[in-house]
């Protein structure tokens, strides 16, 4: 009888493992994307920040309460939205994502840039930032001095 338990855990743990999806929850399942919805959600003039992750994935739960923090007060024109991989695995292959939590910002369906880990909610708007000074304004540069031009702005000498 004792002999059974090794081998009984062990089965019971494959189960787990394989039968979720590689531990994914069953509430992860649900919300997939095919590439023309998520085509959608990213083509947009709004910058839309996308985070792939999962629900059993610790790293991903820290950096949703960042998310979370930044959707309360969020800069002009950014969109946010956590997809999870379970039940995306095409996304996942597309996208060559080998590890969460994954962050990619796009603008009119352009991925404009990425980052792979944890990051707090100060980083983040550093990096959307400077991604969005690369593509064009959301947000008034409040470092700029106006010229002769109304419309026509450069950046202060220090």
């Amino acid at each position: 009888m004792a002999s059974s338990s090794p081998t009984r855990f062990g089965l019971l743990l494959s189960i787990a493992i394989f039968g979720l999806g590689g531990g994914c929850s069953m509430s992860e399942i649900t919300g997939t994307y095919s590439d023309e919805s998520f085509d959608r959600l990213v083509d947009q003039d709004n910058l839309v920040l996308v985070k792939f992750g999962s629900y059993s994935c610790g790293p991903c739960n820290r950096l949703d309460e960042e998310l979370n923090a930044i959707k309360a007060d969020p800069p002009h024109g950014l969109e946010i939205h956590s997809i999870s991989l379970c039940g995306n695995q095409d996304l996942a292959r597309k996208f060559k994502i080998t590890g969460i939590p994954r962050m990619m910002l796009f603008r009119d369906g352009e991925k404009l840039g990425d980052h792979v880990g944890f990051q707090t909610e100060d980083q983040i708007r550093s990096w959307i930032g400077a991604m969005n000074g690369v593509v064009g304004d959301v947000h008034t540069n409040p470092f700029a001095a106006k010229t002769n031009s109304e419309n026509e702005m450069l950046p202060h000498k220090s």
